[in-house]
């Protein structure tokens, strides 16, 4: 599961944290400071809640009152005092809205990463916009936070330079074995070879499937532990990186089966057997496959749907917890 439907399936709690933040310092009276204690308060905030990037003070109109509240790590410049946002989305969600509202993810142009917004009218006692409070996050970090996983991402890129470094190492197996394959061929292209004698091409096949199967293991550690983002607690992730794994797997034993069948047919016609039981035994692991990705499968549907009635169970009896 991406980042966008973990998103949609933990928006009502990402409001909840998220505009409940946010909502506690939404008070008329925050208009009626000085600059300095309204951006002393956003800093406080800020600094309170590592997952926030930013937070800013809107008027009735959209117009940004002070500077940016913003986060050590961000770097870019701060400003962004009397900016014009009447015409972002949350403005419009919030300017009609009684309570914190959430956006959908979205592109930042400030650091270039997927983030979301949360803005908390602020009105009087007769329900007039007086002005609002908008807070930014990443959604990474949001849900991090939300799921409890925010130290394991901390170890995230160790792991991942050593995956790297792991995929690295094979990817050089894999072009050695591929380099002996080609030298192994040296018999072939000389004039010293017998007519009948297929022992050279045979074992530069064999090394060059296992160059093969090693090259495909290498790019799949590489594209499920460096290049993508998994969720571990989703079974599908697993599944699919056990399947991958299976499936270089199977190619090897596949192949090594169909060449050891051209071999004892030309010279061992007696040891037909082994490579019959090799193909055989690569036909069973091919059915074990299947079997695995669909038992998968359907534990991946029963699961989701007992969260789905989880969850409407859960909002039938909180009937006034509705999210924007």
């Amino acid at each position: 599961m991406n980042r966008f439907e973990q998103f949609h399936e933990s928006r009502k709690d990402l409001l909840a944290l998220l505009g409940g933040i946010v909502d506690a310092v939404a008070v008329p009276t925050l208009l009626q400071q000085n600059h300095k204690e309204r951006h002393r308060i956003l800093t406080t905030l800020i600094e309170g809640h590592s997952f926030l990037d930013l937070c800013y003070l809107l008027d009735a109109e959209g117009l940004q009152i002070g500077d940016n509240a913003a986060a050590s790590r961000r770097r870019e410049k701060i400003g962004g005092d009397r900016i014009d946002r009447s015409h972002r989305p949350y403005y419009r969600l919030a300017f009609t809205a009684d309570e914190p509202i959430l956006t959908e993810p979205y592109l930042s142009l400030a650091n270039g990463h997927v983030c979301i917004t949360v803005a908390a009218p602020i009105r009087d006692k007769a329900g007039t916009l007086l002005g609002m409070v908008v807070a930014d996050s990443e959604l990474d970090r949001a849900l991090a936070l939300l799921e409890e996983d925010d130290v394991r991402r901390g170890f995230e890129p160790y792991f991942k330079a050593f995956y790297a470094a792991l995929s690295a190492g094979l990817l050089m197996v894999s072009l050695s074995l591929g380099l002996h394959a080609l030298v192994s061929l040296n018999p072939v292209w000389s004039t010293a070879i017998t007519y009948g004698d297929f022992s050279a091409p045979f074992q530069a096949t064999i090394l060059f499937t296992v160059a093969l199967a090693v090259f495909d293991l290498s790019k799949t550690i590489f594209e499920e532990e460096v290049l993508l983002r998994k969720d571990i607690r989703r079974h599908s992730a697993t599944r699919r990186t056990l399947t991958r794994f299976f499936a270089a797997i199977l190619i090897a034993v596949s192949i090594e089966g169909l060449m050891l069948v051209f071999k004892f047919a030309l010279g061992e016609p007696g040891n037909l057997m082994i490579a019959a039981i090799l193909l055989l035994t690569a036909a069973a692991m091919m059915v074990a496959l299947g079997i695995y990705v669909y038992l998968g499968a359907q534990a991946e549907v029963l699961l989701i749907k007992a969260s789905v009635t989880r969850k409407h169970h859960e909002g039938a009896s909180h009937p006034n917890n509705q999210g924007s």
